[in-house]
């Protein structure tokens, strides 16, 4: 028995590393992943059934227990996401001639809707933040502030980034920056974003902006901090876009980068983009992550970035009027 369950752990970590590598695991995914598999295989190895000659019965039987345990389907469901995913890959390295799984239908859940803001909240905070900027004083710091939120406003919801992604890239990536851009997300796997007309308007003015920053020259970062050595806070940002938010009227626990980047997706889906080009967008490792956005969509038109943006609409002037 012992000899089995040193047999199944060798076969856990290679097969994992294997996944890993496709996918680009973060390490807590991987820990996660290897819980789950560990599991499965202990409750099989109780029942004195072979990992690798488990059939689709013996997994029922398995769920079937789980359920019984009170486990929620979310859990289940990343318990069976992960068992398909290691059996998949036993398929692929000869380990197994069928995945026992494939047919497995995932456990239905309460859905948890991602909080996103309408298309007209979002063109009210740009506007309400271009505004700031226009009227604040040059080289004041309230001008800086409004700028700096301004430009941050328009690339998370040009782009769907997270927070944290956008405020680690370094200055470097943004000079002579075209349409597109190359960032690393979670787990270390690189992705494209891409900008539409008015973020790169943005951009080209908080660059011009930053330049004359005193403190900031040698700082990496596009967005400094004010002791210019890191970058700016998650914090200080959610301040300031609960400021923008409450200065038009709108609770400012609905308004936060992550429920701009929400607000991209469905936007985004609801003109048109399709599931698979969305979760490149966005980053997602598993396309159920994206298929949330599904719940929340509206009318569905066509196109994507440059055909669908809702900020397209919008006309304006020149660089400086944007």
């Amino acid at each position: 028995m012992k000899k089995n369950k040193d047999q199944n752990i060798e076969l856990v970590n290679r097969i994992i590393n294997v996944i890993s590598l496709e996918k680009g695991l973060s390490k807590n995914t991987k820990i996660a992943y290897r819980s789950d598999i560990n599991l499965i295989f202990n409750l099989l190895n109780d029942n004195n059934i072979n990992a690798l000659e488990a059939q689709e019965h013996n997994f029922k039987e398995i769920f079937f227990l789980l359920r019984s345990k009170n486990f929620k389907p979310s859990s289940l469901n990343r318990k069976l996401s992960s068992l398909k995913q290691f059996y998949q890959i036993l398929k692929e390295e000869g380990y197994i001639k069928i995945n026992p799984l494939s047919n497995q239908e995932s456990f239905k859940k309460h859905v948890k809707l991602p909080k996103s803001l309408s298309e007209n909240v979002m063109i009210s905070l740009l506007e309400k933040a271009k505004y700031d900027y226009e009227k604040s004083q040059d080289l004041s710091l309230q001008k800086n502030k409004c700028l700096r939120t301004l430009t941050i406003l328009e690339i998370l919801y040009s782009t769907g980034m997270r927070i944290t992604e956008l405020l680690e890239l370094p200055l470097s990536d943004f000079i002579n920056i075209t349409e597109k851009l190359q960032i690393k997300g979670k787990g270390e796997v690189y992705r494209m974003v891409a900008f539409n007309k008015e973020a790169k308007s943005a951009i080209d003015i908080w660059l011009e902006h930053r330049s004359t920053l005193q403190g900031s020259i040698d700082n990496k970062y596009m967005f400094p901090d004010k002791n210019g050595s890191g970058h700016i806070s998650r914090q200080i940002i959610y301040k300031d876009l609960s400021s923008l938010s409450k200065s038009i009227g709108i609770d400012k626990k609905e308004i936060s980068p992550h429920n701009i980047r929400h607000s991209f997706a469905t936007h985004m889906l609801n003109r048109g983009a399709d599931l698979r080009s969305l979760q490149k967008l966005l980053g997602h490792a598993d396309i159920s992550t994206t298929e949330i956005y599904t719940y929340v969509k509206s009318e569905r038109l066509s196109g994507l970035i440059k055909d669908t943006h809702p900020l397209n609409k919008m006309n304006f002037k020149n660089k400086e009027g944007f």
